[in-house]
């Protein structure tokens, strides 16, 4: 039985995960908005983020599995994280720089 969802369920994730990379360049051009001539440090910033959430998220899915109850489990904190994201992201003002 799990066979027969596993088409729709690997177009459905690799729908997402193309959806999210359109998102870099807004991700990149804030960086410059707000860093101005310190755009690198800003930038490293971002994306250590980004890896340290990439380094988490294997483990946080485990524990949401076993403990939040099946495989809808990590995709709900998953999704939660991108809505919580998205709410950061718009209280950003990329007229305020962050050293200048």
């Amino acid at each position: 039985m799990l066979r027969t969802h596993a088409l729709p369920a690997i177009l459905a994730l690799s729908l997402a995960v193309a959806l999210v990379m359109f998102t870099l360049g807004a991700a990149w051009g804030m960086c410059m908005d707000i860093g101005g001539h310190h755009t690198g440090v800003v930038s490293a910033t971002m994306n250590t983020a980004g890896n340290t959430g990439a380094i988490f998220s294997p483990i946080i899915a485990i524990y949401a599995k076993n403990h939040l109850g099946g495989w809808n489990a990590p995709l709900l904190v998953i999704g939660g994280f991108f809505l919580l994201g998205a709410v950061c992201w718009c209280l950003i003002d990329p007229r305020d720089r962050v050293f200048d």
